[in-house]
Order: structure tokens, then C-alpha cells, then sequence
């Protein structure tokens, strides 16, 4: 079944399989997982080992302690591990009740702070929402990850599709795997369905990996402009292969949200006008109507070309030319969907990441040529020096290096950093948008400029000894189009 970009209902939260029970033997209260196995099938599958895992309590203050369960017992049939008691709710739990936005929104502020604290300790959880117990104060309990997965689907049929499946990457672990899943969530909150809606899970794992949802900001009109961008580029990060910085994603979504208990989450819904909500809908058609024929024309090709393969070699090639041309099309990055400022946001994202072709289709045709044609140069440069150096970091992006103390290195140091965005015209009714940006751009001591009026041939000279990177201030004054119902960059003036 092909998928369909549609709003999806509430979904009634699966019964969570974690409870506090009394220990008969010791009188005392402890937090149980329910296996779902029968002391046989337990022992079969050699289980006893899961009671010498362990787990993490992180506290507020981003303290943490081991959990580690203490034994196991049988109760109505199944075997139960249990520990160290524990009160709070699955955080699946949390963000699907729509009654309980502010609650839900603080205990994921939590959740990307422990994440974020555990990563550091080098002790990072499975990212799934059904994996983390929030208790009311904000401590979070994140169990043995393998006890998890047979407590969770100890919960009913559904329990790992709903709790883990819908909002983690199929393919991504780690710090990537963990920003995916906080988009995905933060989605849930404001939008009311999961980014991927679909039932069938081999449709769903295609939706994840393709990219295939509606933007939040045409699921909830009026969503925070940099909110929904920061949620559509955690779900973008994995299909567009930048794992790599999710760890600044996470800081830049930890900066928006704030605290627990900083702002509720209506405060990131602001009102637009009559006019604003019908622009916004027949885009959201546009672009609804426009992806399912996108993905149902990919899929369908790839789906058939065994059968189609039979008829004669002749149309198994034109085929296969189709095929190649629709699959190469559908991987290269796209600014459909963006808003006009994510599309700005993104040109400059990639160039610390010499992502030209990124680049290239946040603009029309010429625009940004010479900064494309920069990034294509030191791109080409940085993959000789590691053919020809060996195993060398080859690029630090600007903001890595700033954040890391701006340390010596042989790395090429390139990228912006500082990027302050001032709309100008945001009338977007007429398909025409314009801002001014202001940010560094930082270059390596190796690049000389000979025409920059600020940096002669000595400082160049001195740059290329220390072999420290130094920046130049730019102003730029950006104009954005639509066209086929997506914004790109349409010219870049630069000024002095």
C-alpha cells in the first residue's frame, strides 16, 4: 500500500507494562517489568542474565545513578523482573495525550537533557519513547535496554509499533538516532499525529527513510517559524546523511525550548490571519498532492521492473533510465516543503558542511554561484589531502571548531558562524520574500583573498604560518521565489 500524507487521530495510549508492586518477601515497594514469557519460554531464552544489566535514574540537576534489577518473580503466568521502585509515566504515554501538552512538552525537555548528559558519559539509551519513565519531578528512568524491548511488547500487540517504531530511525543509533526522535516527538506534541502516520511498518520504514511527511508548519498553521524548522530538520538530518550534527541540532532544539516550565506550549502557536490560513492550505494541498505522486511514481517503477522486465530488453532499459532518473531525483536534497527562512538557514548550514549540492538546490539558477563554486573547490581540496595524507579529520565545520575552544588543528576550519537572519519583506502573497543576513565566515590560514581589503599578503602570510583559520564579517541582502510550490534563493547581494 502506498502511503498517504493525511492527519491521524488520537490514539489511545497502549497500558504501560512497568508498575510498582508490593515484594512479597521484603514487604517493600519495587517498580516490575512484565516479560510476557512463561517461566519455560524464560529460562529457553536464558533470560536470568537481564538481571544483571543495568539502567540510569538522571536527576533534574543532571545528576545519574545506576538501576539495576534485583529479581524475578511470577505473577498471572508471566515472569517479572523487578528493582528498585520507581513512580512516573512512559514517556509515549505523555506525548500522546493531547490534554497534557505543557506536562508532555516539559518531561521532553527533560528527555533531551538526560540524553544529552548520558551522551557525554558515553552512556547514551536506546531513543525510544516507550523506553523513558518521567517521573513528575522530572527524573527520568532509563531501564536495561533489552529487558525494555520484551517489557514493551509484553504490553500489548501494538506496544512496539506505537511506542518505538513510529518515532525512531530504522537505521540510525547514537546522537542521530536521538535528534530523530525528538523531532519526531515534538511533532506528535503540536501536531497532534506522528510525522509518519502510516500502519504498515515496511511502508512506514520506506516514509522515514524517504523523508515522506507533511512540514509542521503546514500541519499546524501558526507553529513558531523556527520551531518548525528545527522540527523538520531533525527529521531531515538522517534522509540528507548529516548524522554528523545532531549533537548542534539537539543544542540549538535544547536553546529554543528552554527549561521545563519556561514556556507552555501555546506559546509556540501564534495566530494568523483568514487570508494566511487559506495561503497556507492550498499549499499544504499543493505539496500533499505533489509528494504522493512523487512517491507513488518511485515506488511503483521500482515495485515493477521484474514484471516489466519480460516484455523486451529494449523497454527494460528505457525502464531502468526512468527508474534511475526518478530514484536519483528523490535523493537529492529539496527545499520542498521549507519555509522561506529554513531555506536560507539550510544554504548557510551547509556550507560549514561543503555541501554544495545542498547548497545548490536551496537556489535558482546562477544565484550563489561563487559560494557554491567556493564550497565545490575546498570540498575537492579536503578529499585530496586525505587520498594523499591518510587518515585525517579533512573539514571542521566553523561552529565545531568555535565550540571546541577554536583549538590548532590540521583540519580545513570552514563555515559560518554568528548567522543572524532580519526579515525584510514577509509578505509571502505575492511568491516573493526577502532577508538580510549578517554572520562570519570563516576561512582557513591556508585561503588567501589577494583583492580583500582587510587581509594583504602579509596576513595571509601569518594566517598560513599559525595555520589558524580567521573570518570575514559579510552582510548579505537575500531575495526568495516560489516556484512550483517551493521557496528558493532567487539572488544574494553582497555587501562590503
Amino acid at each position: 500500500m502506498d502511503t498517504e500524507i493525511q492527519g491521524a487521530g488520537p490514539r489511545k495510549p497502549d497500558p504501560p507494562s512497568p508498575r510498582l508492586i508490593l515484594d512479597e518477601a521484603s514487604g517493600i515497594a519495587a517498580l516490575a517489568f512484565d516479560t510476557g514469557l512463561d517461566a519455560h519460554a524464560f529460562a529457553q531464552l536464558k533470560l536470568a542474565r537481564l538481571i544483571a544489566a543495568s539502567g540510569y535514574m538522571v536527576a533534574p540537576d543532571g545528576s545519574w545513578t545506576p538501576w539495576k534489577p534485583l529479581g524475578v518473580r511470577e505473577q498471572h503466568g508471566t515472569i517479572g523482573i523487578w528493582g528498585p521502585a520507581f513512580t512516573g509515566e512512559r514517556l509515549d504515554t505523555l506525548i500522546t495525550d493531547d490534554t497534557r501538552k505543557d506536562q508532555a512538552l516539559d518531561a521532553l525537555r527533560y528527555w533531551i537533557r538526560a540524553c544529552r548528559l548520558l551522551d557525554a558519559q558515553q552512556r547514551l539509551p536506546a531513543p525510544w519513547p516507550a523506553g523513558a519513565i518521567i517521573a513528575p519531578s522530572g527524573r527520568i528512568l532509563f531501564p536495561p535496554e533489552e529487558l525494555l524491548q520484551y517489557s514493551i511488547k509484553a504490553a500489548g500487540p501494538d506496544a512496539w509499533f506505537h511506542g518505538v517504531q513510529q518515532y525512531v530511525h530504522p537505521d540510525c543509533s547514537g546522537m542521530g538516532g536521538i535528534a530523530f526522535t525528538a523531532g519526531a516527538m515534538l511533532y506528535r506534541i503540536f501536531c497532534g499525529s506522528p510525522p509518519f502516520p502510516n500502519t504498515n511498518e515496511e511502508t512506514l520504514h520506506k516514509d522515514i527513510r524517504e523523508g515522506v511527511f507533511l512540514p509542521p508548519r503546514l500541519a499546524v498553521p501558526g507553529l513558531d517559524p523556527s520551531l518548525a524548522a528545527l522540527i523538520n530538520r531533525t527529521l531531515r538530518l538522517l534522509q540528507e546523511k548529516q548524522a554528523a550534527q545532531a549533537p548542534l541540532v539537539l543544542g540549538a532544539l535544547e536553546d529554543l525550548l528552554g527549561p521545563p516550565g519556561s514556556a507552555p506550549a501555546a506559546s509556540y502557536l501564534h495566530e494568523i490571519t483568514s487570508a494566511e490560513q487559506a495561503r497556507l492550505t492550498l499549499e499544504k494541498e499543493r505539496f500533499t498532492k505533489q509528494l504522493n505522486l512523487r512517491v507513488k511514481a518511485a515506488r511503483f517503477i521500482r515495485r515493477n521492473i521484474p514484471a516489466l522486465a519480460g516484455v523486451s530488453i529494449a523497454l527494460v532499459s528505457l525502464v531502468l533510465v526512468i527508474a534511475s532518473v526518478i530514484s536519483d531525483r528523490a535523493k537529492r536534497p529539496t527545499t520542498q516543503g521549507m519555509a522561506p527562512l529554513e531555506v536560507v538557514e539550510t544554504y548557510y548550514q551547509a556550507m560549514g558542511a561543503l555541501d554544495h549540492l545542498q547548497m545548490d538546490a536551496c537556489v535558482m539558477p546562477k544565484a550563489g554561484k561563487e559560494d557554491i563554486d567556493m564550497v565545490t573547490n575546498f570540498f575537492v581540496i579536503t578529499r585530496v589531502r586525505q587520498v594523499y595524507e591518510g587518515n585525517i579529520p579533512a573539514i571542521l565545520s566553523a561552529q565545531e571548531w568555535i565550540n571546541a575552544g577554536s583549538p590548532p588543528t590540521e583540519s580545513t576550519v570552514f563555515g559560518v558562524s554568528d548567522l543572524r537572519l532580519e526579515g525584510i519583506d514577509q509578505d509571502e502573497t505575492d511568491g516573493e520574500v526577502s532577508f538580510a543576513a549578517s554572520y562570519l565566515l570563516w576561512l582557513p590560514g591556508t585561503f588567501r583573498e589577494p583583492d580583500d581589503p582587510e587581509r594583504g599578503e602579509a596576513g595571509s602570510e601569518t594566517a598560513e604560518a599559525a595555520g589558524l583559520p580567521w573570518s570575514v564579517s559579510r552582510r548579505d541582502l537575500i531575495r526568495l521565489t516560489q516556484r512550483q510550490g517551493a521557496w528558493r534563493i532567487a539572488a544574494i547581494q553582497r555587501n562590503p
